[in-house]
């Protein structure tokens, strides 16, 4: 009996020791990985808008009844849009142009997302004289460039963050007939829609 207890004290020694030993093995073959780190956002801003304005440069004998001004926008964004101008085009030739800049002064790189404007005027004749209308229609173009090259403004065009662009806003009566009647246009609005890039 004696023996058997010696032999199990011994096993039980020879356990421990075995178990001991996978921990140090164990230990032995870890590893422990960190990561630290911190991050900060630095301010920013976003700041697309219209600046300098050319009273518009008529050619032929087109007028100016209204000047066309740079105003704040309904939701309160400042010079970010042009309107109210009134222009007389009496004879093919007759036209208007506009040049102004675009300018990025935020911290922030942007693309045109989006440029809506409607493919064709919408044109009325005052007399409710359908062809007057079409022949105006369809001989005006209306167009909005890059005064530097004449590459029309397109989706995807860059803006970069502190970058100034000049633009040509131009509408010209090319037609080789005149109205019989005055004919009103509408629809020459165009949208630009700049997103961070």
């Amino acid at each position: 009996m004696e023996r058997e207890r010696k032999i199990k004290t011994l096993s039980l020694a020879a356990l421990i020791v075995a178990v001991l030993g996978l921990t140090v093995a164990f230990a032995a073959l870890s590893q422990t990985l960190t990561i630290n780190g911190t991050a900060s956002v630095d301010s920013a801003t976003w700041d697309i808008h219209f600046e300098n304005l050319s009273a518009g440069i008529t050619s032929g004998d087109a007028s100016v009844t209204t000047e066309a001004i740079i105003k704040d926008s309904v939701d309160g964004k400042q010079s970010t849009v042009i309107g109210d101008y009134n222009v007389v085009l009496t004879k093919p030739g007759d036209g208007i142009t506009y040049t102004f800049d675009v300018t990025n002064a935020g911290t922030i790189d942007a693309s045109l997302e989006t440029l809506t404007k409607n493919i064709k005027p919408v044109c009325t004749s005052n007399s409710n004289v359908d062809a007057d209308a079409t022949t105006v229609c369809n001989g005006l173009t209306y167009t909005l460039t890059y005064t530097d090259t004449s590459a029309v403004v397109s989706q995807g065009d860059n803006l970069d963050k502190g970058i100034t662009k000049n633009l040509t806003l131009k509408l010209q009566y090319d037609s080789n007939e005149v109205p019989s009647d005055d004919v009103t246009i509408s629809g020459l609005g165009i949208t630009l829609k700049y997103v961070q890039r």
